[in-house]
């Protein structure tokens, strides 16, 4: 099957898009599928952008809402519709809501594809955080009209948990919905324990403030979405109850200057580490180093790192909301908790003071990660794609226009 993967983002731009294009990409080629993955180009000012096989980068321009991110320019719409002749694919899956969405939309349209898109991001609860300057309720109430307009003319809907889903419903969005999470591959495993102390011993030298200390990470965009900062009081409890617990955020964004600054006010410099962004191979690593891993957002439309997490063996403490609330469904390999700082932190405690707890919360964890393994939910996937093909119509762009003519001179009569 050729599979054409279309995204307003892609590396080196770090989110959750981004690592689900890539795992799914993976395991397709795995499989003997062709796959092509459309996204803007990014300037050099973003770092260096790993040349793949496989990866169109169209023309783009900056946004205004966020400095991270890149639109697909007008002029670029051509070469992307050409190099999808070219390609003939079989499926166009379209993976976000911006320029490129309203071009793989298009040319869906045009060519008789069924229109495919996945809903991986709550904008509603995003949106304050990039355009501050308009009242939040207001914005909410034109994300939730534009998220209408655009699911409820697609032709197929893919979200990656149940809880997104019925945030979508609350839009009035009528289409049927298809659940199938971001897998998680095979790298997120137990890792043998000499190659977990290695790593653990480089980040002591690294960041002497861990030396000696029962770690906790966070790992994930550094943004004010993802309520890190709700992590401070919990590690000042944990600090005053114990008094060997550090911190380690891996991971970076805009707000990690202000996390800092924040981490300063509290007196806590000396027991977080701002790691910045890890590499995605040492990720595990970086799991299997924690004694547990915490993570507060409650805007997650799966929580992916939950589950890397969780597969590596290490257990959870995190606010049971949204997609979270979907993938651990309970207190299952670790403890999920109400959005309150005590509750957190007893809850974390439980698990550095308790060896046998934790392993055993270690073992639930890795048993309940691997409903989430990219070679399951990637079945489910290519099984949806062959029903999508199966539905395609072919249609020639002049009958296309010649239609769309016919019907505005029949309206205007």
């Amino acid at each position: 099957m050729r599979i054409a993967l279309v995204s307003d983002c892609y590396w080196p731009r770090v989110n959750g898009v981004t690592v689900s294009l890539q795992s799914f990409r993976d395991e397709f080629v795995k499989r003997g599928h062709e796959v092509r993955i459309y996204c803007p180009a990014y300037p050099e000012s973003f770092g260096k952008v790993k040349d793949e096989p496989g990866v169109e980068r169209l023309a783009s321009m900056p946004t205004l809402a966020s400095k991270e991110d890149r639109l697909l320019r007008l002029d670029a719409f051509p070469a992307f519709f050409k190099s999808l002749d070219e390609f003939k694919p079989d499926v166009i899956h379209v993976n976000t809501e911006f320029a490129m969405q309203i071009a793989g939309r298009i040319y869906s349209r045009i060519r008789g594809y069924p229109v495919l898109i996945s809903s991986h991001t709550d904008y509603e609860d995003y949106a304050y955080n990039y355009i501050p300057y308009i009242d939040r309720s207001v914005l909410k109430a034109i994300v939730r009209f534009f998220m209408r307009r655009i699911f409820n003319t697609a032709d197929v809907l893919i979200t990656p948990t149940r809880e997104m889903e019925r945030r979508l419903r609350s839009y009035r969005i009528e289409k049927p919905f298809h659940i199938i999470p971001t897998g998680v591959p095979l790298i997120f495993s137990p890792q043998p324990a000499a190659d977990v102390a290695a790593y653990r011993s480089g980040m002591d030298e690294r960041y002497p403030q861990l030396a000696g200390k029962r770690l906790l990470v966070f790992a994930g965009r550094v943004t004010e979405e993802k309520d890190v900062k709700f992590l401070l009081p919990v590690l000042a409890k944990l600090d005053a109850a114990r008094g060997d617990v550090a911190l380690a955020i891996a991971g970076d964004g805009p707000y990690r200057q202000k996390l800092q600054e924040e981490t300063a006010k509290a007196a806590l410099q000396d027991k977080i580490a701002f790691m910045g962004y890890v590499p995605r191979t040492d990720l595990p690593l970086v799991y299997a180093a924690a004694d547990v891993f915490v993570f507060p957002s409650k805007t997650e439309t799966q929580g992916l790192c939950t589950i890397e997490a969780m597969a590596t063996g290490t257990p959870v403490v995190a606010i049971g909301e949204m997609g979270t609330k979907d993938v651990m469904g309970g207190d299952n390999g670790g403890f999920m908790v109400k959005n309150d700082v005590d509750e957190f932190a007893q809850a974390t405690l439980r698990l550095l003071g308790d060896a046998e707890l934790r392993r055993a919360k270690s073992d639930e964890a890795i048993a309940w990660s691997k409903r989430y393994r990219i070679d399951e939910v990637t079945d489910e996937l290519l099984e949806l794609y062959r029903h999508v093909a199966a539905a395609r119509k072919p249609r020639e762009l002049r009958a296309w226009i010649e239609s769309k003519r016919k019907a505005w001179t029949d309206r205007e009569r």
